[in-house]
């Protein structure tokens, strides 16, 4: 144990105890980050006749969200780090819950985009200090697989945005609907300030390092200049975060809002059929997520090789999407997506690979350097999409399957390139230091 103090079994239970209070609240929020994430893919129908808007405008909405969570994960890493976890996820949340009124209430297009860069901007605040979170109250061995669950939970998320909000906006109408999510927001801002402290110390507990008999770990602050400078000078860092860019962006840009206009144009589906179809996607990631992250942590000692078989994979799902893209059936195409939605998911372990790289002392700055560009990608990838797909032909008010191939073939070509980077990166010998 530590020689700074004296260290009890008690100590040691309060910390491994406590900690899944805090990861109970700190999930309950991360479920709302991914549904804001995702239910713009099963509303564009219903925005575009409320606002009157065109399929690039409806790229705009959805990225409107990306570029506000980019913009604050940088701040997010350094709020985690100084100011605490507790106080920043719990006012951020109230944030993303005002923008959710906001937006239920907005009569104008522009203040659509306002309050969805709002409520961008809030769950933006929480990701970042959740992995701090982790990082402070679980032993390193478990660092993957709780994210993974994490994750998991977030997928759920994702899961709720799909045939279940469908249901509830058939039965309520959007605006209705986002304002309950603003109530739900409001309530888990209350329990984050209630059950979340920073520190195992703020307890009573004993620390990490002191449970798994580690020097204790430096107190002394890293400036974020230093932190962040380290990172730009890192070529892993820039492995991880240019795949990274490049794999979340094809999943927001797909799940996260053209999927279901594909299912609809292409398959004549309704918006109630494709949201059940699109569920596969969430359901997939709520097993790949923790799976991945019990493989790097247990089966796998490589965090590198285990990301890398999962992008392979979830590549492998692209094939069909681009040279079959009309001619599947609806249970294959099921089936594509669970799959898909299962190696997507595998995204998880970057973080790991990242943080194996860093001083913990920086962790919080690192994890929000590296989701400036996770989100950014969301953001390009949803515009991008929809200014090639909006360029193609309309008949009777139907998209042309061209659109919707020629931005999947752009995601198949940038994920393949994005991998040959990644795996240049050298494992264990590129080290953050400041």
């Amino acid at each position: 144990m530590s020689e700074a103090r004296q260290v009890t079994k008690e100590m040691i239970q309060k910390t491994l105890s406590y900690r899944y209070y805090i990861y109970f609240a700190v999930a309950l929020a991360y479920f709302l980050v991914y549904f804001h994430r995702t239910s713009t893919a099963v509303m564009a129908t219903d925005l575009t006749a409320a606002f009157g808007i065109a399929p690039t405008a409806i790229g705009l909405f959805g990225s409107m969200y990306f570029y506000a969570y980019a913009i604050g994960q940088l701040p997010a890493g350094i709020l985690a780090d100084k100011w605490g976890i507790r106080n920043t996820m719990s006012v951020f949340v109230l944030i993303a819950g005002a923008g959710a009124f906001l937006f239920a209430t907005a009569q104008t297009f522009t203040m659509a985009l306002i309050a969805r860069f709002l409520v961008g901007l809030g769950v933006g605040f929480i990701y970042v200090p959740a992995m701090k979170f982790l990082a402070d109250w679980f032993r390193k061995n478990e660092f993957a697989t709780y994210s993974g669950v994490l994750l998991a939970v977030g997928n759920a998320g994702s899961l709720a945005s799909t045939a279940p909000l469908v249901a509830l906006i058939a039965a309520i109408g959007w605006r209705s609907s986002m304002s309950a999510v603003g109530v739900a927001s409001l309530v888990v801002a209350v329990l984050l300030f209630l059950v979340v402290r920073n520190k195992p110390v703020n307890i009573g507990g004993a620390t990490i390092e002191e449970i798994q008999d580690l020097p204790p770990a430096s107190t002394k602050p890293i400036g974020i200049g230093a932190s962040v400078g380290a990172l730009v000078k890192s070529y892993t860092f820039w492995t991880v975060a240019a795949m990274f860019f490049v794999l979340y962006g094809t999943i927001m840009g797909f799940q996260g809002l053209w999927a279901s206009p594909y299912l609809m144009n292409v398959y004549g589906l309704t918006k109630a059929q494709a949201g059940a179809i699109l569920m596969m996607i969430p359901i997939g990631m709520i097993f790949g997520c923790p799976i991945a992250g019990v493989v790097a942590d247990k089966l796998i000692p490589s965090k590198k090789r285990v990301v890398q078989i999962g992008v392979i994979l979830n590549i492998l799902t692209w094939i069909p999407l681009v040279f079959m893209i009309d001619s599947m059936s609806l249970g294959t195409i099921r089936i594509l997506l669970f799959v898909y939605g299962f190696f997507a998911g595998w995204f998880v372990v970057m973080y790991a690979n990242l943080k194996e790289h860093v001083d913990l002392r920086m962790s919080g700055t690192a994890t929000g350097f590296l989701n400036f560009f996770v989100f950014a990608g969301g953001a390009v990838y949803q515009q991008v999409m929809g200014v090639i797909v909006e360029a193609a032909p309309v008949t009777n008010q139907v998209i042309a399957t061209s659109g919707f191939k020629n931005a999947f073939i752009l995601c198949l070509v940038t994920l393949v390139a994005a991998l040959l980077f990644y795996s240049t990166q050298k494992e264990h010998q590129d080290k953050v230091v400041v």
